[in-house]
């Protein structure tokens, strides 16, 4: 049976028992106790509870909705409950700024690019469960092309999901999951890896492909993991992160560790070139000290064999060249310009515009593959799309 009073909608079964309940329009004031906060843009107020199984007292889901003048959903707060067991999930809504893709060189055609942002906290039985953020983008046309970016975090597991339908084609999409540490250095290992292309699958597959990034600077970590990976070293070098008033970005010591010092540094935003051409500067010196390393226990014989697997005999004059250049190596406070002719700080350099290089590729190979994403989707935008040390990394990889 199904009853409308009054503008609540009501279902119930033949004993009477309440199934649903709809109230929509609620206005919304400083009295009303949910037991949640009321975002501010929030005017009024729609609630829904369905009973399950016949038993709404014990089984039934509570929908919250919040909607600004305009309509729009700002906040939804779901409550489901199976007796003792009960699941939240707030979700947040923001509709972004509409973008644009020229079509044209004189941007005399383009596609305008709408997107929504939706933000998930799931908790169960009041403990945080896991969090999800995504992206939704359209493009504006007869038949639109659909771009979802999704970012998903839990205890020891981290995934990204990059998709594009449109009616009548293919969906494309890469999918990668993780591993992660449960302590703050950020450190991952990819576990699951899927793609519809093998264009697609070497884009998954990139080293440089990192996991999501939270706001407690895990990228500066996870981009030097992604260095030594790449680096291919026979014993990883440590990395240590450190703040500290001081001109260098980092420094790497012969026992083992790679120093970075975050200080002033765009480590939480993008562009985020400057601190991978640091982080790749350092990691070149410690690959380079292992060349030297193995070239030495290669001069004695004593080398397995290791470093002609993983050097030409080519090298060798600029590895003897390094090695001269490490053991009368002035530091920039001494001589600066002497420093930066040292042939050891070169090649580290060399290495640096490197890494940004092969960052900018994987840019590159996103925006080709996903073209009508929103400019959110996947890359948050610079805060600072003027940073010159930034700018001036990318131009300095191109030259390399």
């Amino acid at each position: 049976m199904v009853a409308n009073l009054n503008g609540i909608l009501s279902k119930v079964t033949s004993n009477g028992a309440s199934l649903l309940r709809k109230d929509l329009g609620i206005k919304i004031s400083k009295n009303l106790k949910l037991g949640i906060s009321i975002p501010e843009s929030a005017q009024t107020l729609d609630t829904v509870r369905v009973g399950r199984n016949f038993n709404p007292k014990d089984f039934y889901t509570d929908i919250l909705t919040f909607r600004n003048s305009d309509g729009n959903i700002v906040k939804r707060y779901i409550k489901k409950v199976d007796k003792t067991n009960i699941v939240e999930t707030t979700k947040g809504y923001e509709e972004l700024y509409p973008d644009t893709m020229d079509l044209t060189e004189d941007g005399s055609k383009y596609l305008d690019i709408y997107a929504k942002k939706i933000r998930s906290h799931v908790r169960e039985n009041g403990k945080l469960s896991f969090i999800t953020e995504d992206f939704f983008s359209h493009t504006g046309e007869t038949k639109p092309i659909f771009t979802h970016f999704r970012k998903k975090i839990k205890p020891n597991f981290e995934s990204i999901l990059i998709e594009q339908r449109q009616n009548g084609q293919p969906t494309k999409f890469l999918q990668n999951d993780y591993k992660t540490s449960i302590y703050e250095n950020g450190d991952f290992s990819l576990i699951n890896s899927k793609a519809s292309s093998s264009a697609l699958n070497d884009i998954a597959q990139n080293t440089y492909l990192l996991p999501f990034v939270s706001p407690k600077n895990k990228f500066a970590y996870r981009m030097a993991q992604a260095n030594i990976k790449d680096s291919n070293f026979i014993l990883d070098p440590k990395v240590s992160l450190f703040r500290e008033k001081s001109t260098h970005g980092g420094c790497y010591h012969d026992d083992g560790t790679v120093n970075i010092n975050l200080k002033g540094m765009k480590d939480l935003s993008l562009p985020r070139e400057r601190l991978t051409e640091t982080i790749g500067h350092e990691i070149g010196h410690a690959k380079w000290d292992e060349k030297c390393f193995l070239y030495k226990l290669y001069t004695l014989g004593m080398d397995d064999g290791d470093f002609l697997r993983r050097n030409s005999k080519a090298e060798i004059p600029d590895i003897k060249r390094y090695q001269r250049a490490i053991d009368n190596y002035i530091s920039p406070s001494t001589d600066f310009k002497a420093y930066l002719g040292n042939f050891a700080e070169r090649i580290a350099r060399k290495e640096g515009a490197t890494s940004v290089q092969k960052y900018a590729n994987l840019h590159d190979k996103i925006n080709e593959e996903f073209p009508y994403k929103h400019i959110f989707q996947f890359y948050k935008q610079t805060v600072d799309e003027d940073d010159f040390a930034g700018i001036m990394s990318i131009i300095n990889s191109i030259n390399i």
